[in-house]
Formats: C-alpha cells, sequence, structure tokens
C-alpha cells in the first residue's frame, strides 16, 4: 500500500509524514504559521520554545540544552529547526551558543532518537550582502564579520557535515526576507518608524529585498518535509523577486503617509550607531546598528530554480497581494493609527 497523500499550499499533494513533525522556535513567527499549517493538513505537531504555551502545545524549553525535552523526538518522522537568534545587536557569542552550538544539540538529538529527516532553516545572508543579480545555491558562503551571517554559516556547514551520513536525512532552506502579517523585523517596526516621519534607508535606498511572504515560505518548508527528493539538498526560498528597499519599505509608506528618508550610506551608519547606541545605553532595546545600515543596503539577488525543480516550489502570493494583506491587518491592530517618535528602519536579518 502507497504511503497517503497531502495537499500542499501550491497545489498537489507529497507523502504523507511518517510520524509527528517537531518544530523548533515553535512560538516564532515562522514557527506558528508553520504548525498551524501542518496541524491543518492532520498532520501531528510537537512544539519547542523557551516560552511553552499550552494553548498550542508548545512545551518549554531550550535548544542548548535538548535533554529535558528531548523525550518529544519519540516517533518523530521529522525535525524542523526554525529557533535562533535573529538579532544585528546580539554579541557573537551568545550568538553562536544558539545558532551554532544549539542546532548541533538538537540535530545530535534528533539523530540518537532516529528522526528521518532534519530541515534546517539557515538564511540568504549567508552569501553575505555583496552580490551579482540572481546567484544560485552553488555560490559559496562568505562570513563578513557579522554576527548574524557569520553563525548562520557555521550552523549550514555544520547540518550539511551530517549529510554524508546515512541515520539521518539533511535538508537546508535558504529564506529570504519573510514578512506578512506579524512580522516584526519586515512590518511592524518600519510602520512604526514610517508613521513617526523618522524612517532612513541607506544606500539612497537602492539596497534589495529578496523578499518571501510567510505563506509562500510555509509551502516551501512543507514540500520540504514532504519531498523525497529534497534529502541532502540546500535550496534557497524567496518570492522570485529582487525588490528595491526604496519601494518595498514606499509601499508600507503609503499605508501611514509618509515615506522613508533615503541617504547615502555612510550617513545611514552613523546615525544608526549613534542614536541605536544611546537608546540601548537607557535600557530601551532596539536594533539600530552599522549591520542593519549594511543589511539594508544590500545588493544582488537569488534564483529559486532548484526549489522549483526539485521542490515543486513556486510562489504564489506576489508583492501586490501580500503587501494589500499586510495593510489589512495592519489597520485591524492599529499600526496605521496616531504617529508615535521613532528613529530609523532597522530590521533584524532574515525572519
Amino acid at each position: 500500500m502507497s504511503a497517503p497523500e497531502v495537499p500542499v499550499p501550491g497545489g498537489g499533494t507529497a507523502p504523507h509524514p511518517a510520524g509527528p513533525v517537531l518544530v523548533t522556535g515553535a512560538n516564532g513567527f515562522i514557527g506558528r504559521a508553520l504548525s498551524a499549517h501542518l496541524a491543518g493538513l492532520g498532520i501531528e505537531v510537537r512544539g519547542v520554545d523557551l516560552t511553552g504555551d499550552r494553548t498550542t502545545g508548545v512545551h518549554p524549553g531550550s535548544t542548548t540544552e535538548p535533554g529535558p525535552w528531548a523525550h518529544l523526538l519519540d516517533g518523530v518522522d521529522t525535525v524542523v529547526h526554525t529557533a535562533a537568534i535573529v538579532s544585528n545587536v546580539v554579541p557573537l557569542a551568545r550568538m553562536r551558543a544558539v545558532n551554532v552550538e544549539g542546532t548541533g544539540g538538537v540535530l545530535a538529538a534528533a539523530r540518537s532518537a532516529g528522526v528521518r529527516r532534519f530541515v534546517h532553516l539557515s538564511s540568504i545572508v549567508v552569501h553575505g550582502f555583496d552580490l551579482p543579480p540572481w546567484v544560485d545555491e552553488s555560490r559559496p558562503m562568505r562570513p563578513n564579520g557579522d554576527a548574524y551571517v557569520d553563525t548562520k554559516v557555521a550552523s549550514e556547514r555544520l547540518v550539511l557535515a551530517t549529510a554524508v551520513t546515512e541515520d539521518i536525512e539533511v535538508v537546508v532552506l535558504r529564506p529570504g526576507d519573510v514578512y506578512g502579517p506579524g512580522s516584526q523585523p519586515w512590518v511592524v517596526l518600519p510602520l512604526t518608524y514610517l508613521r513617526a516621519r523618522q524612517a532612513v534607508l541607506p544606500a539612497g535606498g537602492r539596497g534589495i529585498l529578496s523578499h518571501v511572504h510567510i505563506d509562500n515560505l510555509v509551502d516551501g518548508i512543507t514540500r520540504a518535509i514532504t519531498t523525497p527528493a529534497a534529502a541532502g539538498g540546500v535550496f534557497h526560498l524567496t518570492d522570485g523577486r529582487a525588490t528595491s528597499c526604496a519601494e518595498y519599505f514606499g509601499r508600507l509608506g503609503a499605508m501611514v503617509g509618509t515615506r522613508p528618508r533615503h541617504l547615502p550610506t555612510p550617513a545611514a551608519v552613523g546615525a544608526a550607531v549613534l542614536v541605536g547606541g544611546v537608546q540601548r545605553r537607557f535600557g530601551r532595546h532596539n536594533e539600530l546598528g552599522a549591520a542593519s545600515m549594511r543589511l539594508l543596503a544590500r545588493t544582488g539577488s537569488y534564483r529559486i530554480d532548484r526549489a522549483r525543480e526539485v521542490l515543486g516550489y513556486e510562489p504564489r502570493i506576489d508583492l501586490d497581494t501580500g503587501m494589500a494583506e499586510v495593510e489589512r491587518w495592519a489597520a485591524t491592530e492599529g499600526l496605521l493609527g496616531p504617529r508615535r517618535r521613532a528613529v530609523a528602519v532597522s530590521p533584524a536579518p532574515g525572519a
């Protein structure tokens, strides 16, 4: 008898996982959306995050110490590892402990439990910030001194080293800049700064965003779980479009009747370092700094041919549709209301 099939968001079906799926970082933006989608397909989902949530069945636990929750891996078919520190300002040592050592710990626990497949969410930033147009997955990863980039490179290398073993299948996904209703770095924070008429973009607004709508990403992850041919593969997952920062943040600005200021990169970096540093000195958390401006000054874009060919991935939410959805959600959340003071567009990288 053949394995039962499940529908995938972009159309068609794929083999149903032979057991539960465990999602790390299950309370995060990506983890919540993925868990809800898989549960809607009738797949048993188990979740782990630093803070548990009884209403969704998410268990409290740290990826740096998987021992206390390792029993959740019993009978699991696939682990989807989304947990990571995503920040421009967290110190390298702390980020390495979670993004690299935590990944290694979860992978080791999954292998010990006999999990069939380990799907690791890396990031397109592993290629660095200075790229030609439309690079594919064969382009070498390039650490560049940025803590988030360097720890994502290290964690991906760690996972790919396991691809040569026969006791677990690994799949590496490199999402683009994940946006959609509820996205903090790419929707909530920019709207806050734009509404205050204090949003700033480096590189004269010519930096490139290779965005991916959350529904498109969930589609790609679902396919990575269920597609046999994905084993051992590395896949870019974006909307297949290169959008300038001026256009992307201009669309958000139109929702609140303003637009970001475009500055040369050195001026934008200087402003972000000064304001971000002062705010953090007074206990106000923010992501402002040189790294956030370098992120928004990126060049280049990413091919998704491999995901199309192997996973059957096809982005179905375009930017017009996604932004209309964002605007409706932001209106219901009161994010388009009275302006309040903020300082600059300062997304955290990736998710």
